[in-house]
């Protein structure tokens, strides 16, 4: 174990010692009732009279000394040990604590203290649950052991123990970052990747990781491991800085308070990370919405839906699929695709999977919350796979569509083939003219997350093929594959197939962003380009030179025009300003001469001032005469 480590989990340690020391919710003894306290206590086993007295001498502890201070800790001894006996979770954990760092009277040791955590978990009090987990994720007094640390926490959390979810949150935190690898990279090129807009993901991660553990000459610093992370998260659309930035805000903050800013966000880039295919972030989002004391349904649902995706499990599936059916949230902060495109795909995968929840696929093409491929034919064939499978109850569902509906003109999605032999035959009707039948599986298959066929509806539309029809008024979504603009139908294709790390995907989804964005510096083409870059897309690095080459000869045209703008504006000023001054000069001297003029002219001559002095001077003549004495 690291340094670093040891710190962290000395931290926690800690923190947890320093809980103990908390008053109790119970009401304190007084002078005048310690003694009948006591009493209580030890004679009638009374666990709350118990834990009042103890808070009475556990309050005055540090202000005695001597045989006093000894005569207390005696006392809380034996308060302790009749009022854990009698069932007091709390005094059990105070016996652990003391035992665990040799405090209050008692001597160190490490096994007495887990059982007496033990015993308080068992009667009920988180703390004691959680102090239980730290000391399996230890290794001290107990057998190391991060699945019963795990099984504790959660059952602290699950008593309202926040120290329990947080700690949980943190124990997974640390068995993530174990699994991270590490390059050979120095820090300040790691730094310089990071910093160029923050869209190396890998980079930002690391240098998060550093801080965390205050590696590589970096100080340990949680704060600044939460930017890195966040960056990666924010800017580079990382899924492991989503997950590893959740993890620690949910770790540093009071999960008692489930609509506070801090959760949201942690919850948030949680969410981030499971859309973005990170299975611990959806793994982690199920345990918060299950266990933690929320009333967040949609996490647990945003979770399974995540976990059903890359982990398919009935349940995940099931579950999920109904959830986002029945959708209760429209103002939730977790956004995403619309509820009822999850619930499709998570049906569907059940089906495919498990031959679970196909007739409720089916059933979502036969609704009213219609899909530009509706389809009976999309139905038909969901529910005859089914049935092929031995589903008696999808046999009996799909004879009734068919009868209801007068039969079928083919199925467009055949029982018996796969989703690419699908594609194959699709592309077949779309290249041979069949366009309407060969472009209605295709995008299905697109919906359905098939890369291949993303990548040739993409295309198709480019060379141009025609948008699906959009069908009855008011019975059409704009959903992602199927809208009647086809501009952003090609995006939302080319952006699906690049979040996979389809490397042609991602260059067109740069050049697209570059383009749409007019040049102006925004991140979303800067992420676009650095995504199609780290792909190793063709093209992209010559791309990226070209549109840095362009800005900076737009840059300096623009600095050009502004200098000259300037040049132009000083010149303009100096012109002004030295007419404005030979203008001001006449005016002046226009008006001296017509002063002098209507004073009746003027006269030089010797003035005499104090102490016989004489100078020369010329006034009017008005003034001459009456301030002077003189030869004029």
């Amino acid at each position: 174990m690291s340094q670093a480590w040891k710190s962290i989990l000395q931290t926690l340690g800690a923190a947890i010692a320093l809980m103990a020391l908390a008053p109790s919710a119970l009401a304190e003894s007084t002078d005048a009732t310690v003694k009948a306290d006591m009493a209580a206590c030890k004679q009638a086993n009374d666990n709350k009279a118990c834990e009042e007295a103890y808070d009475y001498y556990a309050a005055r502890l540090e202000d005695v000394k001597g045989k006093k201070a000894a005569g207390y800790l005696a006392e809380m001894v034996a308060l302790s040990d009749t009022g854990c006996a009698a069932g007091n979770g709390w005094l059990c954990t105070e016996i652990g604590v003391s035992h665990k760092n040799g405090t209050k009277g008692r001597a160190e040791d490490l096994v007495l203290a887990q059982q007496y955590n033990t015993q308080a978990c068992e009667l009920g009090n988180g703390l004691g649950c959680a102090r239980v987990g730290l000391a399996h994720q230890q290794g001290k007094g107990v057998e190391k052991d991060e699945t019963e640390a795990t099984r504790y926490y959660l059952k602290a959390c699950a008593m309202g123990g926040t120290d329990g979810c947080q700690y949980q949150a943190y124990l997974v935190l640390l068995q993530y970052l174990k699994e991270i690898p590490y390059s050979e990279d120095s820090i300040e090129t790691l730094k310089g990747r990071c910093a160029n807009t923050g869209l190396d993901g890998p980079a930002c991660i690391e240098l998060g990781n550093a801080s965390f553990f205050g590696e590589y000459d970096m100080p340990e610093d949680e704060k600044q491991a939460r930017i890195y992370w966040g960056k990666g998260c924010a800017r580079a659309v990382y899924a492991q800085g989503c997950t590893l930035r959740g993890l620690l805000v949910l770790s540093d903050t009071d999960m008692s308070e489930p609509h506070s800013p801090d959760n949201l966000s942690g919850i948030q880039s949680l969410y981030r990370g499971c859309l973005l295919g990170d299975l611990p972030a959806c793994e982690f989002m199920v345990v918060a919405g299950q266990t933690y004391a929320w009333n967040y349904d949609d996490v647990t649902a945003q979770g399974m839906y995540g976990r059903c995706l890359q982990k398919p499990s009935v349940e995940d599936c099931t579950i999920s699929g109904r959830a986002f059916r029945n959708w209760r949230y429209p103002d939730n902060p977790l956004k995403g695709e619309p509820a009822s495109d999850k619930s499709l795909r998570a049906f569907m995968t059940a089906c495919r999977e498990f031959n679970v929840g196909c007739i409720d696929a089916a059933d979502m093409h036969l609704s009213d919350q219609t899909f530009t491929m509706k389809s009976v034919n999309l139905a038909v064939g969901i529910l005859e796979t089914a049935c092929e499978k031995g589903d008696a109850e999808a046999c009996a569902r799909r004879d009734a569509v068919v009868a209801e509906t007068g039969g079928v003109r083919g199925s467009y999605i055949d029982p018996m083939l796969s989703d690419d032999e699908r594609f194959l035959l699709a592309r077949f009707d779309i290249e041979s003219g069949n366009t309407q039948r060969g472009r209605e599986t295709m995008q299905w298959l697109a919906f359905m997350g098939h890369t291949h066929a993303q990548l040739y509806l993409a295309y198709a539309y480019e060379s141009g093929l025609d948008v699906a029809p959009r069908g009855e008024p008011g019975k059409v979504r704009n959903l992602p594959y199927t809208v009647s603009n086809k501009e952003e139908m090609i995006y939302e294709l080319f952006d699906a197939a690049a979040k996979k790390g389809v490397p042609e995907a991602a260059m067109k989804v740069a050049v697209i962003k570059y383009y749409e964005n007019d040049h102006e510096g925004s991140d979303s083409y800067e992420f676009a380009i650095g995504r199609a870059q780290y792909l190793g897309a063709e093209g992209a690095n010559e791309f990226y030179a070209a549109v840095v080459a362009q800005n900076k000869a737009r840059t300096d045209a623009q600095i050009a025009a502004i200098q000259e703008m300037n040049r132009q504006n000083i010149q303009s000023r100096d012109n002004m300003d030295r007419q404005t001054v030979q203008s001001a000069w006449d005016q002046y001297y226009k008006r001296q001469e017509e002063r002098k003029e209507a004073a009746g002219g003027e006269v030089c001559g010797t003035v005499y001032g104090e102490g016989n002095s004489t100078y020369r001077t010329c006034m009017s003549r008005d003034t001459a005469m009456k301030y002077y004495r003189g030869n004029f």
